[in-house]
């Protein structure tokens, strides 16, 4: 039996064995070498995947940073015509402003003028100065248009700016004349006594008054021929408008 077994393990001859042995123990660097591959192969195939993705990207990518770009540039144009049309708009308010102003300063110097010219009823602060004759009922005691003159021409140099005498307002084309006995404003009758009112600074005119010579007249006729004279302030004074029309002269 020992000797079949034998026979039967050595029925190759030992270098086939030998060789074999070789063999076998190759067969696994073969299948090292083919896995290598493989694995190259894959790695190729990665790679190659990996390079035409990014290729394929790229027009996408391309394409979106220059619609970015466009979107920048159209939001910068935009607001540039906005700065455009915003300075526009600042320039049309600043000329209807200044056309405003104009007109104001017209419609205050048209006021002013009406004012002086007496055109228009004034109200205001002022003085009223009562004027009459005399107590005795002397000649010379009694009031004259030349006094009342006096007493309105001191009270503009005082810095009156509307006067009326009787609620008859004085302007630059007012009369004052003697007709007989009476005083006429614009030819119209006065009866005494005489209320003149002045719209003006009433802490002012009175000293100014005083000091000029329609004042310094009202005191000499006083103290010489007893005529009545008085000034009080008042806080309100309503005045009326003239009677007189301008008919030739415009405003510029």
């Amino acid at each position: 039996m020992d000797l079949l077994r034998q026979v039967r393990q050595e029925a190759m001859e030992p270098e086939y064995l030998t060789a074999e042995d070789r063999h076998g123990r190759e067969r696994p660097h073969g299948r090292g070498l083919i896995g290598t591959l493989t694995m190259l192969v894959l790695a190729g195939l990665l790679l190659g995947g990996a390079w035409r993705a990014t290729t394929v990207a790229r027009p996408a990518t391309v394409a979106e940073r220059d619609d970015l770009i466009n979107r920048v540039q159209s939001a910068q144009a935009h607001r540039a015509s906005q700065q455009a049309a915003v300075g526009r708009l600042q320039r049309q308010v600043d000329a209807m402003r200044a056309s405003q102003s104009a007109a104001g300063t017209a419609a205050a110097r048209i006021s002013a003028a009406g004012m002086a010219a007496g055109q228009v009823a004034v109200v205001g602060p002022g003085v009223q100065v009562l004027l009459d004759d005399s107590p005795d009922g002397s000649d010379e005691g009694r009031v004259g248009d030349q006094d009342l003159r006096q007493l309105i021409n001191g009270l503009w140099q005082a810095g009156a700016e509307a006067i009326s005498v009787n609620g008859h307002r004085i302007t630059t084309r007012t009369a004052v004349r003697s007709a007989g006995s009476a005083i006429t404003v614009d030819y119209v009758s006065l009866t005494r006594p005489y209320r003149v009112s002045a719209i003006g600074d009433p802490n002012v005119i009175p000293g100014k008054l005083s000091q000029n010579g329609g004042g310094q007249w009202m005191a000499y006729i006083a103290d010489n021929f007893g005529v009545r004279w008085s000034i009080t302030t008042a806080s309100t004074l309503k005045l009326p408008a003239g009677a007189g029309s301008v008919s030739l002269a415009t405003p510029r």
